[in-house]
């Protein structure tokens, strides 16, 4: 299983697929503009591999990870772009042999000599293990990483302030319940740092953002009452349960969340209302959650899986949508002008699934990439915002 299930269908063990977005406007001026097209670039991957997310220090420096199958295991896979196209960099693997599973989850890149990928690994005789994979400019080289017990133990998400200051997100299981698991880097080796759980059933975390001189940010879901979602805030010394809103019916999951300033944050994910899975989105802004008003053009399903920002003004979140059961996932894609989101035109390869899974801002003006799974073969897809 290459994959926890952030998706109506559980694992996925189809191709891969990545977008990207450039700009050519101001994060201010793009923030009032509606964005162009999505469009494709190629990828180096083939068969069936997953890129899950994405991270960049310019636009010459952009990393993306996931895993891929074997025909009978999974491996971790490592994707760089250099500014001009993608090629796959060799990354290890700590689970060998047939049935085993080493797949990557996150990714934060900090200097072009600095990049840390996240995830777990499953051997024959283990449950699911933490995997933190660490770039020192010439070789990715696995990281030693505590667990909690020996049950479950994956991380879903990460997020960086600094070289010495990493901050990783996920689950794990204590026992027969899954709560949430958050891991620390302080410049010199990874520690367990107690979080909090709600109710005793299942807590997972799926997303992670660090404000710049503000908190930082964990969420995801529990399972009280049909699954509500959960937002955990890192306040210096600790980690508190913020007050988040849980619309609809059910299924509530904040899958991913930014912080584009110190007392802002927007996250994303999905909720059910009556038989319609519907795209949901909050916002932070200093002193609670708030219900924000997002896009849901397909009648059967949409949901959000990643979000990412350049400004309060500027913001993406990607997922997927189904007009009806059935039917394939297409590609979602959503701008946020600082009021709304709004749902952007963003290509689909092929007829069937494509899933968009991560999101990640280029500093200084270069735009989005974002990475994600189709059907048939490995893509990379790139936008631009019209001057």
């Amino acid at each position: 299983m290459p994959w926890i299930a952030r998706t109506a269908t559980g694992v996925t063990t189809v191709a891969t697929l990545v977008l990207s977005a450039l700009a050519t406007a101001s994060p201010a001026a793009a923030g009032q503009r509606a964005c162009a097209g999505w469009t494709v670039k190629p990828s180096p991957s083939t068969g069936s591999a997953t890129l899950s997310a994405v991270a960049a220090t310019s636009a010459k420096d952009v990393w993306a990870v996931g895993s891929f199958n074997t025909g009978g295991a999974f491996r971790t896979l490592i994707e760089h772009w250099d500014g001009t196209r993608w090629m796959i960099v060799p990354s290890p693997n700590p689970a060998a042999g047939f049935h085993t599973t080493n797949t990557l989850a996150a990714v934060v890149a900090i200097t072009p000599k600095n990049a840390w990928a996240f995830g777990f690994y499953e051997k024959t005789t283990t449950s699911f293990r933490t995997l933190i994979e660490h770039w020192d400019g010439v070789k990715w080289s696995v990281m030693a990483s505590p667990n909690s017990g020996p049950g479950e133990n994956t991380l879903l998400a990460a997020t960086a302030r600094s070289g010495a200051d990493i901050w990783a997100v996920g689950y794990h299981n204590d026992p027969g319940h899954r709560r949430t698991l958050t891991e620390r880097w302080n410049g010199a080796k990874w520690s367990i740092v107690a979080s909090p759980s709600v109710g005793s059933g299942d807590n997972f975390l799926f997303g992670a953002a660090a404000a710049v001189f503000g908190p930082i940010w964990a969420v995801g879901s529990d399972s009280v009452s049909f699954g509500q979602t959960l937002a955990l805030r890192w306040n210096g010394q600790a980690w508190t349960l913020g007050k988040t809103v849980s619309p609809g019916d059910g299924d509530r999951f904040l899958q991913a969340v930014t912080a584009p300033g110190a007392r802002y944050a927007l996250a994303v994910g999905s909720y059910l209302k009556g038989n319609q899975t519907r795209a949901l989105a909050e916002r932070w802004t200093g002193s609670g959650w708030s219900l924000v008003p997002a896009a849901s053009p397909a009648a059967d399903y949409n949901s959000l899986q990643a979000a990412a920002a350049t400004g309060t003004r500027n913001a993406w979140a990607v997922g997927s949508r189904r007009t009806s059961l059935g039917t394939a996932f297409r590609t979602l894609t959503e701008h946020w002008n600082g009021t709304s989101w709004t749902a952007m035109a963003s290509p689909s390869i092929g007829p069937g699934d494509n899933w968009l899974y991560g999101v990640a801002a280029v500093p200084n003006g270069g735009g989005f990439w974002a990475v994600a799974v189709d059907d048939h073969a490995v893509v990379v897809h790139r936008t631009a915002i019209p001057a």
